[in-house]
């Protein structure tokens, strides 16, 4: 009997293993795609293609026709496993080295693999192949950087990628940042999960290999003319000619100055007329809601929850008015969460607002919420409807319990008549006795306490929040620093300066009462000049910020930089607490 539980508890485990790979298995998204490095070639060059197949098992695969080149290495096989947020991800790689066999605008063919019963195939890719020379001709910049943004004019609070892509058509050995914009008039954000493979394309007739250096999205916060300043970095390029020093020294560099180009946008105001129940909401958002009751009486309250999730200026959505029936009593709604998704190509965003309704009539109500907002994709206001959600109010009781009360007339004290008096021959009484009147006396003595102690309280000034953050805003830095060495010494180059640069921004934000949208160069430097920081001060603080920012997006971990970093901030921190107060 044990045995047969025992093969049946194996079982079982077995099948539910197995149930939930599958199903793992097809929550995962299956594809099947191409790659190439390349958009434009020289004639007598070589480009990488790569067909990745993505959470499934691959068999029979089938390359394109490759006659209009020549297949100088390949295939070659490759496997990965990555785990993202808990979600497992593979991938089968088959990779080539190409080179064309004339000029034109060349098409690769799609491949084909079996995958889960089904075929699977790539789509075509283009290659434009010409003519030219493998090294530049005069006055060909040898690295230029673009600051590459699709609009020219966009809505206030639309979601604006820039991308600061990085050409070259020589080895680069080293980068160091110099100064970056200050985005005046948008609220920023960095976006660290993007394609960072190099891509070849010609300019001007010479071939580059191109990458994306730095994505950032940006929020427009006012309408006009908004300019954001050029990225400058300079760049290590090897001296040539060098000869062989060992396998650990490193190569001389020649440092070349790089800048992108001034970007001047004009932000528009969102279209009239405008609906008459607008929310302000700007962007591409999805809607959903609910309620965690369907069956309440008039003496409780529900909480109904609204979610708006896409890509937008979370910080500029509040709460929207939803119009609840007069006959609920309504409370102020609150955020519960606020959550920001990096994705490749863009950032989304979550947040969830909760509402507490009380019921004042019984009745058969519905909700029905629904949000106006203005969609720039689509160039129109929309409107986002949730679905119904019914609720059942009942009359509650609407009694309020009140004190004990004896009703036997003959029974005036505290506690109801016995029927059956016991006598006992104890001649002590309890009435007069000293613990009699202690206990009399305790209730008075404790009310006047509390009397006096709500008094004191309510004669005390109420604490404003800003004040307490500025209070405490010293105290926060130096965690987020203390959380900082410790990434340091891990030798975690990114995290190092996530938590530096949150403990100096959230520093000044606390105590200068600026919002983190407001954050801007001119706001702080003005702001800390008119509280008496020195020149010395504010230039540290905003170059800490730059070397913070541009150590994100340039992979800088050298470990002496993050160590001198660490000791400034802590410096500054200091002074400033002096200054600041």
């Amino acid at each position: 009997m044990r045995c047969s539980a025992l093969l049946f508890t194996v079982l079982f485990f077995h099948l539910t293993a197995a149930f939930n790979a599958v199903e793992a298995q097809t929550d995962r998204e299956v594809s099947f795609t191409a790659y190439a490095d390349a958009k434009e070639v020289l004639l007598n060059t070589y480009f990488e293609l790569t067909f990745t197949l993505k959470n499934a098992e691959g068999k029979a695969f089938t390359p394109p026709d490759f006659s209009n080149f020549n297949i100088l290495s390949g295939p070659h096989q490759g496997f990965q496993t990555t785990i993202v947020n808990g979600r497992m991800n593979q991938e089968v790689t088959y990779g080539y080295r190409l080179q064309a066999k004339r000029t034109g605008t060349l098409t690769i063919g799609s491949a084909s693999v079996q995958a889960d019963g089904n075929t699977l195939q790539t789509k075509p890719i283009q290659i434009r192949v010409v003519r030219g020379q493998s090294s530049s001709a005069d006055g060909t910049p040898e690295v230029f950087i673009v600051a590459r943004l699709e609009q020219k004019e966009a809505y206030l609070g639309q979601q604006l990628i820039l991308d600061y892509i990085l050409s070259s058509r020589v080895e680069v050995e080293a980068l160091t940042a110099v100064s970056e914009s200050s985005y005046e008039g948008f609220y920023s954000r960095e976006i660290h999960q993007y394609d960072t493979r190099g891509i070849r394309e010609l300019h001007n007739g010479t071939q580059y290999v191109s990458r994306i250096l730095k994505r950032v999205v940006l929020y427009p916060q006012q309408t006009g003319k908004l300019v954001i300043d050029p990225l400058n970095i300079v760049v290590g390029v090897p001296v040539p000619g060098q000869s062989s020093r060992g396998f650990f020294a490193r190569p001389e560099l020649r440092r070349l100055p790089v800048a992108s180009e001034l970007i001047e946008l004009d932000i528009k105001a969102l279209p009239q007329p405008r609906p008459e129940i607008f929310s302000g909401i700007t962007g591409n958002f999805a809607m959903r809601a609910g309620i965690n009751r369907e069956r309440i009486t008039t003496d409780d309250a529900i909480s109904l929850t609204l979610t708006l999730e896409g890509s937008g200026d979370l910080k500029r959505v509040q709460a929207p008015d939803l119009n609840f029936p007069e006959t609920f009593e309504r409370y102020d709604p609150k955020v519960v969460e606020e959550e920001y998704i990096d994705l490749p190509s863009q950032i989304k965003g979550r947040k969830r607002f909760e509402y507490l309704l009380v019921p004042k009539e019984p009745g058969n109500y519905e909700f029905l919420p629904q949000v106006t907002i203005f969609n720039p994709d689509s160039n129109a206001y929309q409107v986002l409807t949730a679905a119904a959600m019914p609720l059942e109010v009942r009359k509650g009781s609407g009694e309020k319990q009140s004190g004990l009360v004896a009703e036997a007339t003959n029974n005036q004290g505290l506690y109801p008549p016995k029927h059956q008096v016991a006598l006992s021959q104890n001649k002590v009484r309890f009435y007069g006795t000293p613990v009699f009147w202690s206990l009399l006396l305790l209730p008075i003595v404790l009310a006047g306490g509390f009397i006096t102690y709500k008094s004191v309280q309510d004669a005390k000034p109420e604490i404003d929040p800003e004040l307490l953050k500025q209070q405490k805003a010293r105290e926060q830095a130096l965690s987020r620093l203390q959380t900082a060495e410790q990434h340091r010494q891990a030798n975690d180059a990114r995290s190092f300066y996530e938590e530096v640069e949150k403990a100096l921004l959230g520093y000044v934000s606390d105590k200068l009462q600026l919002a983190r949208a407001d954050l801007t160069k001119a706001n702080v430097q003005a702001k800390l000049e008119e509280l008496g920081a020195s020149d010395e001060q504010r230039n540290l603080f905003s170059s800490l910020i730059r070397n913070c920012e541009m150590a994100l997006y340039a992979g800088m971990d050298n470990a002496n930089a993050m160590e001198q970093t660490y000791t400034e901030a802590v410096g500054l921190l200091s002074e400033m607490e002096e200054v600041l107060g």
